[in-house]
């Protein structure tokens, strides 16, 4: 790490991902417009930690296999650290499973998968609410649509930040604003802001969406089932929301979401209950499995290196 001179911002250089496209390509799939911005061979967004923020680039065309460069933007000396971890987790370094590839390519139907992306990460989340509500979002919809809804909530409920980008509004703010005018803003249903607004004042009065600071490893099967418990508490969140939410926040190794429609296109259009059924081979494994049929429907070409060389 060294300071660049410009009033507390700082480069760091982050270990390399084994397979840099699908981490590339899966974030930018998530990027929320407004808050996130992808160009230049970069993605760019606010990363806030108690409340202070710091804009993130992490530099996909200055990529080496000696790292990847990742620059912090001035802010408060007190939140590097904490920001600095969460970015760690968002690119989520040091999930990469030996054990996970060795299990995947001895199935036939996963092998090509497991050659085209070895050692993929599991993405982790800049922010646990965000992605736990643009996960709600994605309920029944697309995720491009997903993506339309949560930039209008950056828009009429987001914090500006230096750069002309806004900060994910957070779980306070949310939890005070009238579902009605969440409805509006947004422009979802009735059901999905209310939602929305129970996510946010489960939040605000004690869930915890965030893994605890600096753990990169897999959480236990209890703190995983807790937290799928508390989310399907919540009205209008089932299996597949609590589900994608436990992956993305806690890393959690082994979740598959047989409902999820891509999925089961990747499948070969496989019903739900039959890619269950099939799933369970792969245990402990399915969050691995899944992300990479996941990427076989979504985004094939980030298979190849982009690293001349590197891999």
């Amino acid at each position: 790490m060294h300071d660049d001179g410009s009033a507390g911002a700082v480069d760091v250089l982050l270990p390399p991902p084994a397979s840099p496209g699908f981490l590339r390509d899966f974030l930018a799939s998530q990027a929320v417009p407004g808050c996130d911005e992808l160009a230049d061979g970069a993605h760019r967004r606010p990363v806030v930690v108690d409340g202070a923020a710091r804009t993130v680039t992490v530099r996909w065309d200055r990529l080496s296999p000696a790292g990847l460069p990742v620059h912090v933007g001035p802010g408060k000396a007190d939140a590097l650290e904490p920001v600095l971890d969460r970015v760690r987790r968002w690119l989520g370094e040091g999930t990469e499973s030996p054990a996970a590839d060795r299990a995947l390519a001895a199935d036939p139907a996963l092998a090509p998968d497991v050659r085209a992306w070895p050692l993929i990460r599991l993405p982790g989340a800049p922010d646990g609410f965000e992605t736990a509500v643009l996960t709600v979002l994605g309920q029944q919809v697309s995720l491009a649509a997903a993506r339309t809804f949560a930039g209008r909530l950056v828009r009429h409920h987001g914090t500006p930040v230096a750069g002309g980008a806004a900060a994910f509004p957070m779980a306070h703010r949310i939890a005070g604003t009238d579902p009605a005018r969440l409805q509006r803003d947004v422009g979802v249903t009735t059901r999905r802001a209310a939602t929305v607004h129970a996510l946010a004042v489960a939040v605000r009065d004690g869930l915890v969406l965030d893994a605890p600071a600096g753990n990169a490893g897999a959480p236990t099967g209890e703190d995983a089932a807790r937290l799928r418990g508390r989310l399907l508490a919540l009205p209008g969140v089932g299996p597949w929301t609590a589900g994608s939410i436990s992956l993305r926040v806690l890393g959690d190794p082994d979740v598959f979401l047989p409902q999820d429609l891509v999925l089961r296109r990747a499948l070969g259009a496989t019903g739900a209950a039959a890619a269950a059924e099939l799933s369970a081979a792969w245990s402990p494994w399915r969050s691995y499995a899944m992300m990479r049929l996941w990427a076989r429907a979504a985004f094939p070409a980030s298979a190849g290196p982009l690293v001349p060389g590197a891999r």
